[in-house]
Formats: C-alpha cells, structure tokens, sequence
C-alpha cells in the first residue's frame, strides 16, 4: 500500500502528502470547502489572480514539513533523545496543513464577521478554549482584542480540533495545535520543551518569517505575475537552528540566509504597499463588505449568524427565512446576492463599468495634492480627523455606502435630533463635533459636483499608510547564529547588517476618494480635476 500520495504543484514540483492525511483530512468537506474560497481580492487588479486557499494549505504543509525536519535535525543534535518530542513535529505539519480550513467566504474581507459586532472575540475564543480543553492554553488566550489572532486562524484552530479529533488523540497535541495556527505561545518557557514548542508556533506564525508567509508571497507573485525578488525558500528553511539566548531557547537563522531575510521582507514590502493598498483592491473589498453586511442582515436571527461555525459544518443550518446554508464559501456569498437577497450592489459588483473611480491612485500622489496643500501639521491632522470620521461613517454607522445628498439630508438630521437630544454636555460635544467634522467632507463634495453639473455620488476609504517591515522591531530582533571555534555566537539582524533604512511613518492612515464617472462621457477624456477637487475639499474641510 502506498504510503504517500503526490500532488503537482506549479511552484514547488511533487508535493508528497501521507495516504491518510488525504484521505482523512484533505479529501473530506470541509478541507475541499477551501477550493471555493479566493486567496485574495487581487483579481480585479490581476486577472489571473484567482488561486484559492487549497492550493496555499497544500504549499504551506510543503514549507511546514521542510522547516519541520530541519528544526527536529537540529533539535537532536543538540540534545539528543533527551526530551519529551513526541509527536511535535507532526502535529506541527498537521497545522500548517489546516491553518486555513476556518477561512471565511472572501478570505480577510469576510472573516470579520465572525465576530460579535465585527469586533468582540469572546465568542470565538470560548469555543477555542472548550475545543482545546487545557487549563493552561485559557490562561494565554490573550484578553487585549489587538493581541488577538486574526478570526479566521481561531476558527480554523476549531475546526481543525472538532472535525479531525482523531488525529489529536490528548490534550498536549490539541493544545499545540491550536497554538502553532493562533500564534498564542506557552507564557510558562520554565521548560527547554515550552521553549522548543514555541520555536515550532514561530515558524508557523509569526510577525517577520513563517512558512505561511512566504507560501502566500512567492504564490501571490508566482500567480499574478508581479515582478518582485526571488525568495530562495530552500535556503532559507535548511538555515534554520536552535539557540539559546538570554536564558531560553529562541529559532536563529544562519548567516548564508541573511539575503533571504531581507528578500522576504522586500517582498512583503511591495505586495503590501502595490497590491494591498491598491485603490481597486480596496473598493473591491469595501463592496463586499457591504453585500456580506446586507446579507447578513437578511438572514441572521433567533440566535443564528451567517458567518458562523453551523455555517461552515457539512451538516449547515436553516434559517428563518428558509435559506439552508452548509460549507459556507464564496459560491454561497455570489448565490444569495444574485438570486435571493439582491441589493443595489448587484450591478456594481459585476458590471464593471458600473465602478467608481479613484481622484488619486497611489499613497504616493495622495501626498502630492494633499500635504502641498497643507503647508503645516495642523491643518493636515484636521483635514484627515474630518476624512477619518468620514469613512467610517459610511462603514460603520449607516447602511448607505456612498456620500448623495439623500445620505447629507440623513446626516443633517441626525445631528439636528442630536442638538436638541438633552445629553451629557461633554457627550454632545464630542458627537455634534464629529458630524459637524463629516458635514464639512460631505458638503464640500456636494458643492463641488453641483458646480460641475454632475450628480454627487462619492465614496471616502481609508487606507493604512506605508510602514516597511525593514522598520520593525521583529525584524531588527531576529537572530543570526555564526559558527566559530569557540562556539556558536548569536547577533541581532540590525547589528550585524547595514539592512535598507525604513522611513518612519508620518501618519497612520491616508485615504482615497472615489467619483462616479459619467457612463456617457468619453473614456478618453478627463471629466475630474484632481488638483481642483483635493484644493476644494481641503479649503472647505479646514477653513
């Protein structure tokens, strides 16, 4: 009987995966779910960007296994048999090949929705810690929700324990299971194991260099064709070693993977600056999130939830309103708002036409029309409080997503009601502040489009402005161990390598303003000034 089964894959050639594992895990439901689920809303920007969460599981179980056997190489040369292994390094691989199996429909756009109120994680983090079943493991879930895991990765740690039990048959193997794909490390490093164990949960997530990263970043490249460095992943993942520093046992790379390091952080450097933050990218994802917002709105109730575990189970769950809903994926999201719940985002989302368009296209040309403009940091921090307020107005606090004078008539009256509202003065003051804040964005854009004599119909996003990885304490912290006759010798990346120097970030956000073209107009010609709608909307904003 064969002992392995082989999958071709385009990056890494054979991918070898045991019999069980694929007829167990990767051949069940809810693994093949993740064949109906995109890797990234890239595709409006890169048309062959249409690789799913299958294909990524199946490359990081491949990177997971070469990392794995290197470490455990290492690990039994320093300390022979003498330590209480058994079984980490395969339920290591066994979480990088279900790290995914949690995501929801739309990969990071949707997984929000997991939560209570798109941000509460009490819920999801309860169901994690009954799945684990360890004292130990609910001490270290973190209370802070801005060190909590990403939804999707506490999901699929759930998932991954409710439906292949089996193959975690005691409470250590679970826990560490759930640690490696959360990144949630043991706080007790007392022992050289909780030491090694932690190494293991690094590789697998981590803030700088993991297996799942460098998966999705050679992928990414490989499938949209963006020009980017060449990741030698090889060389990397045969560096890795064990070292001790300051008391406990920590993953190091050696020094021939110095250059690699530093690819990987240039390479996540330009997907995140070139395709994530790119305008397209972001008005794709901001669509979607209002069709899953309405949906959800449709279909949740009498304790049901759309994006939630029964949702994600073989077995589904019926709703109210007699929609039957089972391995929730993106079908599921396309099916609903074509042929059950149709909104008026339907046309947008699949015309393209239909779309609107951004004033500016890059952080980079924001910077050109706005900060001339500003001439000094307060004006600049007044206008970007006004458009802060604003785009999150129209995420969170209405159920219009475009600024028309039906939503400016809905604001004014809201901030009447909340004028002659007998309050806390202090309350009032914040929240009349607020909208008066919006009121200056949403009029000066009204102005302007009549006085142009189109309709005024705008979209406010924000985006996170730039920060290379190059400026992150992680990666100034991460270790590189040299070899000498004396020993080994461990230096931190930024003192032994003149790396690329990384701006500090001015701000934290910066925004893009959207405009509906005239469908009438020619393609050719230019129906916005750039440089006249940024000087109006500064002036009238800030003044």
């Amino acid at each position: 009987m064969r002992e392995f089964k082989r999958i071709k894959d385009p990056i890494y050639g054979y991918i070898q995966i045991p019999v069980t594992y694929m007829t167990d895990i990767v051949d069940t439901s809810a693994f093949q779910r993740l064949r109906r689920i995109l890797q990234m809303s890239y595709s409006p920007l890169y048309s062959s960007a249409v690789h799913n969460r299958f294909v990524h599981s199946m490359g990081v179980y491949y990177l997971g296994e070469l990392a794995s056997e290197q470490l455990l190489r290492e690990i039994d040369n320093k300390f022979g048999s003498g330590l209480a292994l058994q079984g980490v390094g395969e339920t290591f691989k066994l979480a990088c090949l279900l790290h995914d199996v949690g995501h929801a429909p739309f990969s990071h756009t949707g997984e929000t929705f997991y939560l209570e109120d798109g941000q509460d994680f009490s819920g999801l983090h309860a169901m994690l810690a009954d799945a684990v079943g360890s004292d130990t493991f609910r001490t270290d879930i973190p209370a802070d929700k801005s060190q909590a895991a990403a939804p999707h990765e506490i999901m699929s740690a759930v998932i991954g324990l409710d439906e292949y039990a089996d193959f975690f048959p005691d409470t250590d193997q679970r826990e560490l299971f759930a640690r490696c794909i959360t990144g949630y490390k043991y706080s007790d490093q007392s022992s050289v194991e909780n030491n090694i164990k932690n190494c293991f949960i690094s590789l697998l997530n981590s803030k700088v260099i993991d297996v799942d990263k460098l998966d999705y970043l050679i992928r990414d490249a490989f499938i949209t064709g963006f020009d980017t460095v060449n990741i030698d992943f090889e060389r990397l993942l045969t560096s890795i070693t064990i070292s001790k520093v300051g008391g406990r046992y920590e993953i190091t790379y050696g020094k021939n993977a110095i250059s690699v390091i530093e690819n990987v952080v240039y390479a996540h450097d330009a997907e995140r600056k070139w395709i994530q933050t790119h305008p397209v990218v972001l008005y794709e994802t901001y669509i979607l999130q209002h069709i899953i917002s309405y949906l959800s709105g449709k279909i949740d109730g009498d304790g049901r939830k759309l994006f939630s575990r029964e949702s994600l189970s073989v077995e589904g769950q019926m709703f109210d309103n007699g929609v039957h809903v089972s391995l929730l994926c993106d079908d599921d999201i396309i099916y609903l708002m074509k042929n059950v719940f149709p909104g008026e985002l339907n046309r947008e989302f699949f015309e393209r036409r239909e779309r609107r368009h951004p004033v500016w296209k890059s952080e980079a040309e924001y910077k050109v029309f706005l900060l001339d403009l500003a001439k000094g940091g307060s004006l600049l921090e007044e206008f970007e409080k006004a458009m802060s307020a604003t785009a999150k107005y129209l995420v969170k606090s209405t159920d219009s997503w475009v600024i028309d004078n039906e939503l400016i008539a809905k604001l004014e009256a809201e901030r009447q009601r909340a004028d002659e509202t007998d309050m806390d003065a202090m309350t009032k003051e914040v929240q009349m502040k607020d909208k008066d804040r919006i009121l200056k964005v949403m009029h000066a854009l009204q102005n302007y489009a009549d006085e142009k004599k189109f309709p005024c119909n705008f979209v406010v996003l924000m985006a996170s402005q730039f920060g290379s990885g190059f400026g992150k304490v992680d990666f100034a912290e991460t270790k590189i161990a040299f070899h000498t006759k004396d020993g080994e010798k461990i230096d931190k990346f930024s003192e032994i390598v003149s790396s690329f120097e990384a701006k500090k970030k001015e701000r934290e956000n910066f925004f893009y303003l959207f405009y509906k073209r005239d469908p009438d107009a020619d393609v050719n010609e230019i129906d916005i000034d750039n440089q006249e709608i940024c000087r109006r909307l500064f002036q009238k904003v800030v003044f």
